[in-house]
């Protein structure tokens, strides 16, 4: 598998679908247990508006985050969608969007770099 394959594999199948599907546990499983994460919101729901970054470190954080998140994120019934990667020497980006339930699409970037075979830093940001 190419470094580009692989990457994408963890962003879609592993971090997107899982947190799509309310799989924490596999959504989280994509990040290295010291990563640096950065999202800001795309998609306004459950008072989570686009503005200042939410920041946190370490894949346990992240996943207590995204748990807590599960009932809000079910409701809102959005997916994440990967449109097109490029990756090189374990950094790369990505561009994607965000499907809400009435077809709608919000677009994002995201910056990534890749630690141990997983994602050690992840930036999103809406376009």
């Amino acid at each position: 598998m190419s470094e580009r394959e692989h990457a994408l594999k963890l962003l879609q199948a592993t971090y997107y679908d899982g947190v799509d599907r309310s799989d924490m546990a596999l959504a989280t499983s994509a990040l290295h247990e010291d990563i640096e994460w950065s999202h800001a919101q795309v998609w306004a729901h459950h008072g989570f508006q686009a503005g200042k970054p939410t920041q946190m470190r370490g894949r346990d954080t992240i996943r207590a985050f995204l748990e807590a998140r599960r009932d809000q994120l079910v409701a809102a019934g959005i997916r994440h969608r990967v449109d097109d990667l490029v990756c090189s020497d374990g950094r790369g980006a990505c561009l994607g969007h965000v499907l809400g339930p009435d077809g709608s699409r919000k677009p994002f970037m995201v910056w990534f770099e890749l630690r141990d075979q997983l994602i050690g830093r992840y930036l999103l940001r809406p376009l």
